[in-house]
């Protein structure tokens, strides 16, 4: 005897049963509304649809609709849509227009009750019919018709663009070495100039420091976590990124060299430490057994072969030779903890799918190292391992570059989960991500590599390994536990601008959760590329005492390009939906389905971006709404789940589809 209304969200749904009316919704918004069960409203005469004052409440309601008009025996529905509602505005805005100051869910007074049923009956009066351009779905008989006259919407991707790479991102000394590795692969430079740059933060890790603040002791270490996204095969991600990282294998080859030569020297010193020892030990058996005679100890030589041990003693407790190490694909805390404590700079990591490194982290056995490697980010955190059999080994400093690359079909899946509160900053910690476009045009280079330019930057890479960073006109004080820098006056002043309108304009005003978590990052971000940028520059023979006005500038360039791509990174996975419509708009294009389709039928080809049911599920809704398609559901005999729909392309579309 009741009206029927159906609504959007639990709140709004029992805001209505608050003065006595009948109320329905589904769990899980827009995307589940076609997958609930509402066969309750088979039979029932009238239902109202109430959607939310915005263009994705209209979509619910559809997509509501297109269910109820295939039950056995579907309801008369008519849509209600009061006026005076705000942006968003459902049932909870309507009845607090009456009931000031009434919250959404407290008990409403039984008094205003008759007033508030009688003046929501003044509304359904104005209620109007389904608008005809919902009729998408068609009924089951003979024959299926493509009734829908209206000409097929744009899909529109909010995937924004980015800024390109240019020659003047490139520090000066690797300029011509990483264009030219660009241009002979005709692929985008950034994936071989931030691996570049990365590798070099590692290079200076934890062994020097700059203070970003003119007389605060705010300290950031230069190790810098980088991802290059990009489709396999496509923009050669893995061989651009490789190119830098030969530079890496280089010098661990060189310093494994150094390694077995100073183990060579160290077994021959340990040899003839050990034959020091034993000559010491036949002098003093000799003066123990003149001893036992009753002859007289001379102290004088007593003394001189207690000094002969020690000093034999002291030689064998040297520490063991070190091999030098600069870079690993090895995690594990243990042998993480181990490596780090013999190479107290730091490490770095890569592995060329980043995503699936992250993914373990998500499991439960795996959260111990993800906990690790975030504490390893910072670059001057303590690690202290302790286990039955290997003992106790402490790390003094944990400091972890991180590099890799992924593809954007797996990142996307991983932020999705992030943006659903799974999020412990560890995305936000690859500060150095970038997603270029893919290449427009193409030709065949086969040019020489500059052999020389390449020459110069592993020259400069060598001498950072090894550079005595306070010679270099680092600062130190007594209670220091590294060298710093700190920028010049100039150099100040660009920082102090840019970090106020950061903390200021940017987070203040940034609407994604996300990003605003991304830029908090790029505090530490602007000071550790201007110290990368000035020991490049140092390490090339310029002077410099503190860190130039145009390093700190080449910083700030940095950034806003930084942030453009990781704007790129996070709307997709803002707009899951879109991309995969997107997509599969442009395989109803080249022809690639049948008519009708189905979602499994897309599922089986393994399309990239087009490999998930609820992804698949949700591009063919947008291209409902758009007219690209129509959905087809049979007739429910019985209640129960609605059937899985086939979808008929617009006869636009349909020159290369194959019937």
């Amino acid at each position: 005897d009741k009206n029927i209304f159906v609504v959007e969200g639990e709140k709004a749904a029992s805001a209505l049963h608050a003065i006595g009316s009948v109320a329905l919704t589904s769990l899980g918004g827009s995307p589940a509304a076609k997958a609930s069960d509402w066969s309750v409203l088979d039979d029932v005469p009238l239902v109202y649809l109430w959607p939310d004052n915005d263009e994705s409440g209209e979509h619910y309601v559809r997509s509501v609709y297109q269910v109820l008009k295939d039950l056995p025996n579907p309801p008369e529905c008519k849509v209600l849509s009061p006026l005076g509602l705000p942006e968003g505005g459902d049932a909870v805005d309507w009845l607090q227009g009456y009931l000031n100051g009434w919250d959404g869910y407290e008990p409403v007074n039984e008094k205003n009750k008759p007033a508030l049923q009688e003046d929501l009956v003044k509304e359904l009066v104005k209620a109007s019919s389904i608008p005809d351009d919902w009729s998408f779905v068609g009924s089951v008989g003979s024959g299926f018709v493509y009734s829908n006259e209206k000409k097929p919407g744009e899909i529109i991707s909010f995937v924004p663009d980015v800024p390109v790479m240019s020659n003047d991102l490139i520090p000066g000394p690797f300029k011509d070495w990483l264009s030219d590795v660009g241009h002979r692969m005709q692929t985008p430079v950034d994936f071989a100039v931030v691996s570049s740059l990365v590798i070099t933060g590692s290079l200076i890790g934890a062994g020097c420091g700059v203070r970003p603040k003119a007389k605060d002791n705010w300290e950031v270490i230069p190790n810098l976590w980088g991802v290059c996204v990009g489709r396999p095969s496509v923009l050669l991600k893995t061989p651009s990124m490789k190119e830098p990282m030969r530079l890496l294998e280089r010098l661990q080859a060189t310093w494994g060299d150094k390694y077995e030569e100073e183990k060579i020297e160290a077994g021959f010193d340990d040899l003839m430490n050990k034959k020091a020892l034993r000559e010491v030990e036949k002098e003093m058996e000799k003066v123990t057994k003149q001893k036992r005679i009753g002859s007289k100890i001379d102290k004088e030589e007593m003394d001189q072969l207690k000094t002969d041990y020690l000093e034999s003693e002291a030689t064998d407790s040297k520490e063991a030779v070190i091999r030098r190490m600069f870079k690993t694909n090895e995690t594990s805390i243990q042998s993480m903890t181990v490596l780090q404590n013999e190479n107290p700079r730091g490490l770095l990591v890569f592995r060329d799918e980043l995503m699936g490194l992250f993914t373990r982290w998500d499991k439960e056995d795996g959260q111990d190292e993800r906990a690790y490697f975030l504490e390893g980010w910072n670059g001057n955190g303590s690690y202290t391992d302790v286990k039955i059999g290997r003992g106790l080994t402490h790390a003094k400093n944990i400091c972890i570059s991180l590099l890799g690359g992924t593809q954007p079909d797996k990142l996307k899946r991983y932020l999705y989960q992030a943006m659903k509160g799974n999020n412990d900053g560890l995305m936000q910690r690859l500060q150095l991500a970038v997603w270029p476009d893919e290449p427009v045009s193409w030709k065949n280079v086969d040019i020489y590599p500059d052999n020389k330019a390449k020459e110069r930057a592993y020259e400069i890479l060598e001498k950072i390994v090894d550079i005595n960073f306070c010679e270099s006109g680092a600062s130190m004080g007594e209670y220091d536990e590294r060298p710093y820098f700190r920028f010049s006056n100039a150099g100040q002043e660009v920082f102090n601008e840019w970090l106020t309108e950061l903390q200021t304009v940017k987070i203040k005003n940034e609407e994604n959760p996300l990003m605003a978590e991304h830029f908090g990052k790029f505090r530490s971000l602007l000071p550790s590329l201007a110290l990368i940028f000035h020991m490049i520059d140092v390490a090339d023979g310029q002077n410099g005492q503190s860190i130039s006005k145009q390093s700190v500038l080449l910083a700030v360039q940095w950034c806003e390009y930084l942030e453009g791509h990781a704007r790129r990174v996070y709307a997709m996975a803002e707009h899951l939906e879109q991309e995969a419509a997107i997509r599969l708009s442009a395989k109803i294009k080249e022809g690639k389905l049948p008519n009708p389709f189905a979602i499994r039928e897309v599922q089986q080809k393994s399309w990239y971006g087009l490999k998930e049911k609820n992804e698949i599920a949700s591009a063919c809704e947008l291209l409902v709404e758009e007219n690209w398609v129509m959905a087809e559901r049979k007739r429910m005999k019985s209640p129960g789940r609605p059937s899985a729909p086939k979808y008929h392309i617009n006869p636009v579309f349909l020159s290369k589809v194959t019937e």
